[in-house]
């Protein structure tokens, strides 16, 4: 689909009038939204960057029998990043390859900056960004892998929030915030699960 019915079929399923201001704030989250509304789009490849134990592309997969997934996570702990441990980070690994091994998923352990380089520009669909939530990680995995989605695809991602804890820091709120404001992104959507239990806000864009 182009450009301009992905955002046209946005703005009628969630009532979006483009002469407000954005962000807007819609339900459609990560786990009860993005699946229907990117099988609506017609959507068939689709890359997560950060897996962990494979729940979200798992999710995406069954919700849409075609789709193409390409599943990064290195399962190795930044040294600036303390969130897991070495050891559960391994074992999220195996989970994560068992749960999708019956799935058309492509499985990439590396680095989220060493992977975007296996890829075309304007190759996918869509992604999802889910990995390191520091300042700096945050701003090369949007950067870069915007690249590689196609106009009218969605660029999105995980953890729409600033926060500050002993062991880790969250900026992705302050990039995105900041990222739509510098490059004039409009519209541009805050993305909350109908599920009130349902941990962490989503955010997307579609690709010019």
């Amino acid at each position: 689909m182009e450009q301009i019915d992905t955002i046209k079929h946005i703005c009628r399923k969630f009532n979006i009038d483009l002469k407000e201001n954005s962000p807007f704030t819609i339900n459609c989250g990560k786990w009860y939204g993005f699946p229907a509304l990117f099988k609506e789009l017609g959507f068939k490849s689709g890359a997560e960057i950060g897996v962990l134990r494979g729940l979200w592309s798992e999710k995406m997969c069954k919700s849409i029998p075609n789709l193409k997934m390409y599943c990064i996570d290195k399962w190795i702990r930044y040294l600036d990043y303390t969130d897991y441990e070495d050891k559960k980070l391994k074992e999220y690994g195996k989970i994560a390859k068992g749960r999708l091994k019956k799935y058309n998923c492509n499985i990439i352990e590396k680095w989220s900056m060493d992977a975007v380089k296996d890829f075309k520009d304007e190759s996918l669909d869509f992604v999802f960004i889910d990995g390191n939530h520091s300042f700096q990680y945050v701003v090369n995995d949007i950067a870069e892998w915007s690249k590689k989605v196609r106009k009218g695809g969605i660029v999105s991602g995980h953890d729409m929030l600033m926060a500050k804890r002993t062991d880790v820091s969250i900026h992705v709120g302050a990039v995105v915030k900041a990222w739509t404001l510098s490059y004039e992104i409009h519209p541009w959507f805050i993305c909350k699960d109908i599920d009130p239990y349902v941990r962490g806000i989503s955010w997307m864009w579609v690709k010019e």
